[in-house]
């Protein structure tokens, strides 16, 4: 026989009161539903679990063994529930953030400050992402959400709103004829080899940094894969390639070897943070809409 959760509240919370009438009004059901319950229980276990005269209730010998039995593990779930609601809908606690690149970093120490401000006691751990650990990383159990460029679009990731907007530019060698140039357009990533990015990145983010087709349909050529965005830019100022890049290279990643171009004709390039729909808590969309205010203020 196995016992319902709510057969097991009636009658733990019958036990306790010994009252059918205030054992209902805890439970918020009618007197009449703690005993049909009650009722029911006794049926199944073939043996009276309460007495009960006009003057009082009282447990049986059977009733006394059987709470004996069912309390402590009624009382570990409950404390089970307990430290899983807490989990899920506090917001004090640990939080683990991981980030792509400096801008992904910046804002997020800034929104670490706007976040312990709104929430003491909470602890923001940070660590840096590299481009190599794609999808594996950002599903890792070591983070909670992860700050990266998008777009992204896998069922198990919830996708937050872009808190970064930035100007798309080419970074090339300093010594490639394009490098004189003020701006250029997408039609001009025919004259370049496009780096590939690693295997572990999702196709959507790929497709955006390294097309392999311009608007008009004309292709464009790709060449060596890096792993991380330093050998990228090392590439690039060794002649061997080209990257679709933002335009916080400029204030983040100057080099006397590498020149980035504005595009005139080109979408910005954007970065949001993501998580998996499993570790969604309010904790993480507090600090998620902490990173917003933190966006928006920078932008008046």
């Amino acid at each position: 026989m196995a016992m319902e959760r709510h057969e097991i509240e009636a009658f733990l919370t019958l036990a306790d009161e010994l009252h059918f009438g205030r054992a209902a009004e805890r439970l918020r059901v009618s007197p009449s539903r703690i005993t049909q319950i009650i009722q029911r229980l006794e049926r199944q276990i073939g043996a009276t679990l309460f007495e009960r005269t006009s003057r009082k209730v009282t447990l049986t010998p059977i009733g006394q063994l059987l709470r004996e039995d069912l309390l402590p593990g009624h009382q570990r779930i409950q404390q089970a529930i307990e430290r899983a609601t807490a989990e899920g809908r506090g917001v004090t606690g640990v939080l683990n953030i991981g980030f792509n690149g400096a801008a992904a970093g910046q804002l997020i120490l800034e929104a670490t400050k706007h976040f312990r401000a709104a929430h003491p006691g909470s602890e923001v751990n940070i660590r840096e992402v590299q481009i190599s650990d794609g999808l594996i990383g950002w599903r890792s159990d070591a983070f909670d959400m992860v700050l990266i460029g998008r777009p992204i679009d896998e069922p198990d990731l919830v996708t937050g709103p872009t808190l970064i907007s930035e100007a798309r530019m080419l970074a090339v060698s300093s010594r490639h004829p394009l490098a004189r140039r003020a701006s250029i357009s997408l039609e001009d990533l025919t004259a370049v080899t496009l780096l590939r990015m690693p295997t572990t990145l999702p196709d959507s983010v790929v497709q955006d940094r390294v097309p392999s087709h311009t608007p008009s349909g004309a292709p464009i050529a790709h060449g060596r894969r890096a792993q991380t965005f330093q050998e990228i830019l090392t590439l690039i100022g060794a002649g061997e390639g080209a990257f679709i890049v933002g335009a916080q290279v400029t204030r983040f990643y100057l080099r006397p070897d590498v020149t980035y171009l504005p595009f005139d004709d080109a979408p910005p390039v954007e970065w949001g943070f993501v998580w998996r729909v499993s570790r969604e808590t309010a904790r993480v969309r507090a600090f998620n809409d902490a990173a917003m205010e933190t966006s928006k203020n920078r932008q008046h």
